[in-house]
């Protein structure tokens, strides 16, 4: 079970724990997301509500900007480690959002007991690989890929 943490808010703009009420307002975010499907076809462009109903029985975070989800992030484990995917509007990127959302990833791994923490994307996604770095991910063999041991506190 996860343990919500209070919700972090900042302006309008508020990190929490997504809920099944939310999945109309994620997949309204994913409408009009760009580029559709440019990080190995995820979001994809046909038919995001069954992905997302996939990810249903992962960790999800989302953050709102009002009613309006405007950021979503997933932790999909298996075993002893968890793929994170952070999805940030084109409208509210380069604010730090994905950052703060990787780190409420590695903040539920780690509550989780996970042992590691990886993620994929396209090379040309360098904002993300930047991120990813930038927080102790380093790269794996494939230089798309990168991940991250965790130290359980």
């Amino acid at each position: 079970m996860i343990v919500q943490e209070s919700p972090v808010t900042t302006d309008q703009l508020q990190l929490r724990l997504a809920s099944h009420d939310d999945r109309d307002a994620i997949l309204a975010m994913y409408e009009n997301f760009e580029p559709k499907g440019a990080s190995l076809g995820l979001p994809p462009r046909k038919d995001p509500g069954r992905w997302l109903d996939t990810l249903r029985e992962y960790p999800n975070f989302i953050v709102l900007d009002g009613a309006r989800v405007i950021a979503h992030a997933a932790l999909c484990p298996e075993k002893e480690s968890g793929e994170v995917a952070v999805f940030v509007h084109q409208d509210y990127r380069s604010r730090g959002l994905g950052k703060r959302l990787l780190e409420t990833l590695i903040r539920e791994a780690r509550r989780m007991g996970l042992q590691r923490v990886w993620g994929v994307t396209e090379l040309d996604n360098v904002p993300m690989l930047r991120l990813a770095h930038s927080l102790g991910f380093i790269s794996a063999e494939d230089p798309r890929e990168f991940y991250r041991d965790l130290e359980l506190n």
